[in-house]
């Protein structure tokens, strides 16, 4: 059974997690218009990893009990999905799929509402530590089958730390929470929820072990074997 925040549309471009730009911080007078300013820039100035490899454990409950524990290795629309383990087993060896032309369905840029398709509100900030983090409700323009419809911006970065969604197949919604790893800005934890055949399903992946290689091993994204370990960025 494919995961459940892919069944229920969750989509983005074929671009890998990107480096949030230094940026000084806002006064704490900034308006809501300032803060969409800096994150419309943010995004705009983010720049991708060469290569990336990452763990998620995946977690689903409802019409199906599930627990899957993935290695992915990533180099631009190249996709290498290692299973580990399944409901607590390990496997050995590993279950490997191999994809080419594979969207990142995490990607930040790619999902984040962007002022010119969505219209936003402002709700009010949050303290997170010593800074402000800023959300605002969103609304498409149109009718998309998936549509965010809030966004919290880090007072930071001024990039998403979390976007909830909704999306017309299966009812579904959710949230994607994102925080900063070495330098790049990266998926956390996603949830969602939906409806098959008249039974609720919920579902959570949370990601670790974040690495960012500078050279892969020969035949990663080729050979259906394990491969030997890889050099990551220091």
């Amino acid at each position: 059974m494919i995961a459940l925040l892919l069944a229920i549309g969750l989509a983005a471009a074929s671009v890998p997690p990107t480096a949030p730009p230094d940026v000084p911080p806002l006064r704490r007078t900034a308006t809501p218009a300032k803060v969409l300013d800096r994150y419309a820039a943010a995004l705009a100035a983010v720049v991708p990893p060469h290569a990336i490899s990452f763990e998620y454990l995946l977690e689903q409950t409802g019409a199906r009990d599930l627990l899957q524990l993935h290695r992915v290795i990533r180099r631009g629309t190249d996709q290498r999905d290692e299973i580990l383990a399944v409901d607590g087993r390990k496997l050995e060896p590993p279950a490997i799929r191999i994809t080419h032309g594979r969207p990142d369905r995490y990607d930040v840029v790619a999902l984040a509402p962007k002022p010119d398709a969505y219209a936003f509100r402002f709700v009010g900030s949050q303290r997170d530590g010593r800074h402000e983090n800023y959300v605002f409700e969103t609304t498409p323009h149109g009718a998309p089958a998936f549509r965010v419809t809030e966004v919290t911006i880090d007072g930071v970065t001024f990039l998403p730390s979390s976007i909830s969604f909704a999306t017309d197949a299966h009812k579904g919604a959710g949230t994607i929470a994102f925080g900063r790893e070495g330098p790049y800005w990266v998926p956390t934890i996603a949830t969602a929820r939906a409806t098959y055949a008249k039974l609720a399903a919920q579902e959570r992946i949370t990601f670790s072990s974040y690495r960012f290689p500078t050279a892969l091993p020969p035949g990663t994204f080729s050979r259906p074997h394990p491969i030997p370990t890889f050099k990551a960025e220091s």
